[in-house]
């Protein structure tokens, strides 16, 4: 990969993490949005801890990324080797979520749990509504990709 690639899937993942799938809260119904409270809170914390200021949001109203976040992550990304880089990429594009790709980078969550937290959503509709064939199809093959990445990016 050339370093002018490097830069702009670096600048893609900024972007990306501005929309990131944890920092966005269902409105409703009320049980969804308490689960992802339980469940994706811990991982903003944590990754706040870290020196970021991710904001949940309720809706889709897409805040934008403090300059104090995107130095952040763009630090941790370019001390990334080449191979660690393309598969936090793999794991960001996947799980759609840069936080949940740095947890799985950083050992606070493993790619498994990364992935779960990732469909929670779709996890909490099957409760009410059964899985198309396509669909569970679809989601173990980006779990699959997801521990595969994981892997790699554990090699840093």
């Amino acid at each position: 990969m050339k370093k002018v690639d490097r830069l702009k899937r670096t600048q893609e993942q900024l972007a990306f993490a501005a929309a990131d799938t944890v920092c966005f809260f269902a409105p409703y119904p009320e049980d969804l949005r308490c689960l992802q409270e339980q469940e994706w809170l811990p991982v903003i914390d944590w990754v706040n801890g870290l020196g970021c200021d991710f904001k949940p949001v309720l809706g889709l109203k897409v805040p934008p990324l403090s300059d104090r976040t995107q130095d952040f992550l763009q630090k941790r990304l370019n001390a990334l080797s080449e191979d660690a880089f393309l598969a936090f990429c793999a794991v960001s594009g996947s799980c759609r979520s840069v936080i949940l790709a740095l947890a799985v980078s950083e050992g606070f969550l493993s790619a498994e749990q990364a992935f779960d937290l990732s469909v929670l959503e779709e996890r909490f509709q099957n409760r009410f509504w059964p899985e198309e064939p396509d669909a569970l199809a679809s989601r173990n093959s980006r779990r699959q990709a997801v521990l595969e990445a994981a892997e790699k990016l554990k090699g840093k």
